[in-house]
């Protein structure tokens, strides 16, 4: 009997939970904008990037920051000193990547 509550129990709990249409809408980028800096940092293993950028409108303030980059294989090529344009998302709950990233060549 308590083996029948508990799998009638379960049952009725996964169907009382259906999924949100916000969270499809949230797996996206909020904002995204284009940005330039000048590259302070490089972690290929952690896949990051710290760069000192000015303002991406939209986006994000002037400031020195560590990023998540999407393009791993670029950030082997990468220096400290190296100015850079990039596209900066702000996928939400303080979660900004660097989804595309390219060294300017002087």
């Amino acid at each position: 009997m308590l083996g029948a509550l508990l799998f009638f129990g379960c049952g009725k709990h996964e169907q009382a939970q259906p999924q949100p249409d916000s969270a499809k809408i949230s797996a996206g980028p909020v904002k995204e904008g284009q940005g330039k800096g000048i590259v302070r940092a490089v972690d290929t293993g952690a896949r990051t990037v710290t760069l000192d950028h000015g303002t991406i409108p939209n986006v994000m303030d002037a400031m020195t920051m560590e990023y998540y980059c999407d393009q791993p294989e670029v950030l082997q090529h990468m220096k400290v000193g190296d100015s850079a344009q990039f596209t900066l998302q702000d996928r939400g709950q303080g979660n900004f990547v660097v989804s595309a990233i390219s060294v300017v060549k002087k």
